[in-house]
């Protein structure tokens, strides 16, 4: 017997030895086929909540630690007619005989569930849309944020979403997804969301994960078209899509192009140099420019399911131009230098980059699952900069192949009391050829590759304790042409003990110790010029940041009330933050691995449903961060964000505001003070009509964005404003149109991301 055999079995025999618990368990179907993520409620007689589970793809359910005693078993899901069945519990496993729901063609609009929206599960939160939340929202990111989830926060502007530790991955339908595959979500097809604020199986590698669960159809299809024109500046985005179902196998395609126009950000920057025998002092001051970028995107996807396995295949193709990209300063030396002059600073980038992704998820057995991702790319980066000072002109002309491979695999079994185990490989595999021409003619050949091992343990123990196990190796080399490969081993581990006092309060512990690999456009032999006193160099030399956290969080539902606050501490080593010194009369910049940050933070989120037409969310945090080895910096930072939503039949109003918040960025020691943020957004929607307007900073003139840095010889102070940061506002426009049966909005799985190992002057 191997190894992996020999610990899959240990693991069962310690399963084994806790004591049995009385389950209960069923299976639903429609049509002789199963039903997947059918909603399954277990009540008391007198219709009181107990708990709640959704079924698998083989739509089977169970719930397990039932005490004696008569339920009743409430079956819901989009589409289907509701079913109620009575249930005497005793002291052994039951099984609920066979359940048939009967289609019923109803949208999601229609349906009010009753009970918490939030029900804790052993390893996530389940999340029950209300048809408010749902009729006022048009994409993935609208929903999230109307649920306001309390540890979690949604920037539904930009499409971010990020916890105390971190960012969230996004899942829909156990399969990962990006910002145009949330985005292109239609909120009256998502049944749930299910929160995993303790990962365990195929999301243990996450902070924490959000799986949206999306209703399957077999047949009909739909085309849709939205787009969004920003007001004050000219910005927009534009997408079109479609997707037909026919039996088990669904096509899809989307489409789209954004663009943004403004004039360049202003800039009042004053610098010193410390010369070993000098001072120069600068005064740059930004008088004006422009920027101008476009982005094209279109893809074609492939998927088949059945209840043995989920299938996809899905060709991509992405193109990015920024022509223009300005700046036009003017500039005041003092000290040894004592002149004025004039400055241009022009950028120019292009990128194309197609892709192969292909997935798998298959159900091995009844607790066995198998899943694998393998993606492949290929990115095309053209990028040029021009600099002129007083008579003295730089230049710079990059043009990059970078060719990028991942793949994962995920294994996990069900043991058969409460536990679990899983085995996680994964692989991330760059190779980048750059041309460097201009003031420094260079070619660089970069690979990069990191392999993980992690294996999964979860075991619950009784009704309220939960112990989830993650150890694992990471491996890393970097070989950059004409120097040695470079080679590290490094251990990752994650670790969670939560104790669940009841159905609505949890508290949870976290440890965990990984790895971050510098990024690639950081390790090159390559001198750039910045301006004629200043020039930025690559480090191929840097090692991987250690990353340390534990954190304590509560977590608690009282009634209308959700509440999740507690400490956490990090520690961050070898990392990887900027570097001057001088050579002759140039200031080099480059890049350092040889410094710790920690820092301390606590957390206190509140979200509040005050009536069915009224919701408010609070989320406060406090951070201290502090740097040691290359530069002394101790930094109390506070935030604090207000959202309020109000429904009114088909309208929805809703209010945010940001107080103004300092803050450090660990990769660069810059001290940041950013604005008050404040605004509005109404929207109405009605059938397949969505639109929607707002407003940011509607009364703020001039919002300026200060920030400073002390290198040692090299500091610097400097303010910022530009129209994209004043007053603005937005319409957004959004038609679906289905056609034969109702089906269901698949995800969009187009990463619009542009990778590149180019160094480039910011």
């Amino acid at each position: 017997m191997n190894k992996t055999g020999l610990l899959i079995m240990l693991l069962a025999l310690l399963g084994n030895s806790m004591q049995a618990q009385n389950k209960l368990y069923g299976t639903v179907e429609n049509n002789g086929k199963p039903l997947p993520y059918v909603t399954v409620r277990l009540l008391e007689t007198d219709s009181t909540f107990v708990s709640g589970v959704t079924t698998d793809t083989l739509g089977k359910y169970v719930f397990s630690n039932i005490e004696k005693g008569n339920y009743l078993v409430a079956l819901s899901s989009i589409g289907y007619k509701p079913a109620f069945i009575q249930i005497k519990m005793s002291d052994k496993n039951l099984e609920v005989p066979l359940v048939t729901l009967e289609t019923e063609n109803v949208v999601l609009g229609e349906v009010v569930v009753k009970g918490s929206s939030f029900i804790r599960k052993d390893d996530h939160v389940l999340v029950i849309p209300d048809k408010q939340q749902v009729k006022h929202a048009s994409t993935g990111y609208d929903l999230l944020y109307n649920l306001m989830i309390p540890n979690i926060e949604v920037n539904k502007r930009t499409g971010t979403v990020s916890t105390f530790g971190g960012e969230v991955s996004l899942y829909i339908n156990g399969e990962k997804a990006d910002y145009r595959d949330v985005q292109s979500l239609r909120p009256r097809d998502i049944e749930n969301v299910e929160y995993y604020d303790v990962p365990t199986g195929k999301y243990a590698n996450d902070v924490a994960a959000i799986n949206y669960i999306v209703k399957k159809r077999q047949s009909g299809g739909y085309i849709f078209a939205d787009g969004k024109q920003t007001i004050g500046y000219m910005a927009g985005d534009y997408n079109i899509g479609g997707k037909v179902d026919h039996g088990n196998t669904s096509y899809s395609f989307w489409g789209g192009h954004t663009m943004q126009k403004y004039k360049g950000s202003i800039v009042d920057k004053n610098e010193t140099i410390l010369f070993p025998d000098y001072t120069v002092y600068r005064n740059r001051e930004t008088t004006a420019g422009n920027y101008r970028n476009n982005q094209q995107y279109m893809q074609f996807k492939v998927s088949n399911v059945n209840k043995k396995r989920n299938l996809s295949a899905q060709i991509a193709l992405v193109r990015n131009e920024t022509p223009s990209d300005e700046n036009y300063g003017l500039l005041d030396y003092s000290g040894h230098y004592t002149y004025s002059t004039r400055s241009t600073d022009s950028k120019q980038e292009q990128n194309l980059s197609p892709s192969l992704r292909l997935f798998g998820d298959f159900n091995i057995g009844k607790n066995q699952t198998l899943e694998f991702t393998a993606k492949g790319s290929y990115t095309q980066n053209d990028y040029t900069r021009q600099y002129t000072e007083n008579e003295n002109n730089s230049l710079s002309d990059v043009k990059e192949d970078l060719y990028s491979f991942n793949f994962s695999a995920n294994y996990n079994i069900k043991l058969q009391h409460q536990n679990s185990f899983g085995i996680d490989i994964r692989h991330y595999h760059n190779i980048t050829s750059s041309t460097y021409a201009g003031d420094y003619s260079s070619w660089q050949h970069l690979w990069t590759g990191e392999s993980m091992f992690m294996l999964n343990y979860s075991q619950r123990f009784g009704k309220h304790f939960t112990m989830i196990l993650r150890p694992g190796l990471s491996w890393m080399n970097y070989k950059l042409h004409t120097e040695d490969v470079r080679r590290y081993c490094s251990l990752k581990t994650s670790s969670r003990f939560s104790y669940q006092f009841n159905k609505k309060q949890q508290l949870t512990l976290a440890a965990d110790a990984g790895v971050n690999q510098p990024d690639i456009s950081y390790m090159n032999n390559v001198d750039q010029t910045v301006d004629f006193l200043q020039i930025k160099r690559g480090n191929p030399f840097l090692d991987d940041m250690q990353l340390y956290n534990i954190s304590l969080l509560y977590n608690g539902v009282f009634g209308k009330l959700n509440v999740v606050g507690g400490p956490g501490y990090s520690i961050y080593t070898h990392n990887v933050s900027p570097i001057y010194y001088l050579e002759g009369d140039k200031l080099i910049g480059s890049y350092r691995s040889d410094g710790n940050i920690y820092g301390l933070g606590i957390i206190l989120n509140i979200s509040y449903h005050v009536t069915d037409n009224l919701r408010t969310k609070l989320a406060f945090k406090y951070l201290n961060v502090q740097t040691r080895k290359n530069y002394n910096i101790n930094l109390d930072s506070y935030s604090a964000i207000l959202d309020i939503n109000y429904f009114l039949k088909d309208f929805s109003i809703n209010l945010f505001g940001k107080i103004p918040t300092e803050k450090i960025e660990t990769s660069t020691l810059i001290v940041s003070k950013s604005p008050a943020t404040y605004g509005a957004s109404v929207s109405w929607s009605h059938k397949g009509w969505y639109i929607e307007a707002g407003t940011e900073n509607p009364f703020t003139r001039h919002s300026r964005y200060r920030e400073h840095a002390d290198y040692g010889v090299y500091q610097y102070n400097q303010v910022q404003t530009s129209r994209i940061y004043q007053r603005t506002g937005y319409v957004k426009l959004a038609y679906t149109f289905d056609f034969g049966r109702k089906t269901s909005r698949d995800k969009n799985d187009v990463d619009r991301s542009i990778n590149s190992a180019i160094m480039k002057v910011n």
